[in-house]
């Protein structure tokens, strides 16, 4: 099936249709510029549905009007120079079920792709780490671990479980911890099901200036013939921007910190907070990436 996506290159030319949701704006302005670079590497019909989450709407109105709020916001989200190229909408609401509300968009905008950005004081990637590694414990209902967190950081924790779970289409989870630019890119792949990343490593790769280095700590990439096809042509039409880690070096923490990015499958997150990894704590920002599901 990932074969059939690069082949002729004919689904990767689809346009993309995005919905990215956020409460911060520093976090919506980063991961839309990360939804840009994913959005311009495939038609200029592509189009970016930003949703901002607040919490007082009447709030806001008292301090600016709604309408000249989103003017300026959007102004400060589009990233410079690609106004004329991909189509931006952004919508500011507050939400009682902020769940309901993304589902909702993701239909009502034909969306084939939701991102959702997370703050780091929303929930950090320790934070979400540890409720990932609790959450595989059957012993513990939803409701007894959520109580192992504050009321807040709970309710952040739940809707990412959330809409991981109920959104159909490819789905990102961004946990930001101050990423300004996406140079640097560390792609772990941990399980056989991840290797969708595949996709968005090559879309991300087509900007010169990023770099990419994929660690296959499976051995998919020399085991499989159709897998090492697939990475040949990757690395060839990003003019060697994807790199293969030498698994005869030892990945130390001072590389990890030397990271932009990490990007990963959700089954690879899985398994790499269940791994007694030294630099598992030094992740930079990290973008969780589920495919589709029917």
């Amino acid at each position: 099936m990932l074969l059939n996506r690069f082949d002729g290159e004919s689904e990767l030319k689809r346009p993309t249709n995005a919905l990215v949701c956020f409460t911060l704006p520093e976090t919506g302005k980063t991961l839309s510029r990360l939804a840009s670079d994913i959005a311009m590497s495939r038609s200029e019909k592509s189009a970016i549905t930003l949703l901002q989450f607040i919490d007082d709407e009447e709030e806001l109105q008292q301090t600016e009007e709604m309408d000249m709020y989103q003017s300026r916001l959007l102004a400060e989200l589009i990233p410079k120079g690609e106004k004329s190229k991909i189509t931006m909408r952004l919508f500011v609401r507050e939400s009682a079920d902020k769940l309901a509300d993304i589902t909702r968009m993701a239909e009502e905008q034909h969306c084939n792709l939701v991102m959702l950005g997370i703050a780091a004081n929303e929930a950090d990637i320790k934070l979400v780490k540890k409720y990932s590694m609790l959450r595989s414990d059957p012993s513990l209902s939803e409701t007894s671990l959520l109580e192992l967190f504050q009321e807040g950081k709970a309710q952040t924790l739940k809707y990412i479980s959330g809409v991981l779970n109920r959104i159909k289409v490819p789905t990102g989870i961004f946990i930001d911890n101050g990423l300004t630019v996406a140079n640097n890119i560390f792609v772990p792949v941990l399980n056989k099901a991840d290797v969708h990343i595949f996709t968005f490593v090559y879309q991300l790769a087509q900007k010169e200036h990023v770099h990419i280095m994929v660690w296959d700590a499976i051995g998919i990439i020399q085991s499989e013939p159709k897998m090492q096809k697939l990475f040949q042509f990757v690395v060839k039409r990003t003019d060697g921007r994807v790199q293969l880690w030498d698994d005869d070096k030892k990945i130390e923490q001072d590389f990890i910190q030397s990271r932009d990015l990490v990007i990963i499958g959700v089954h690879g997150w899985s398994k790499l907070i269940s791994t007694p990894l030294s630099w598992c704590d030094a992740l930079p920002s990290t973008l969780i990436i589920k495919d589709a599901t029917i």
